[in-house]
């Protein structure tokens, strides 16, 4: 249900309505999900190196993501 579902009448259903809001939050969380995949993902190599310069950069400019 990526879609969004259009009746043909005229006015609006409350399920439609409803179905549609639905797909909003799915689409929402999906993509959180997926942020957080990137975000945690464990690499080998040179993916180690990028994770320690993005620590080092959070720690000289005192970066917080706890708010």
């Amino acid at each position: 249900m990526k879609n969004t579902i259009k009746t043909g009448g005229v006015g609006k259903s409350p399920a439609i309505e409803k179905i549609n809001q639905l797909n909003k939050l799915s689409s929402r969380i999906q993509a959180a999900g997926e942020l957080e995949r990137k975000a945690f993902q464990k690499e080998d190599g040179r993916a180690k190196e990028v994770w320690e310069k993005r620590k080092g950069i959070v720690k000289e400019f005192h970066i917080s993501f706890k708010k």
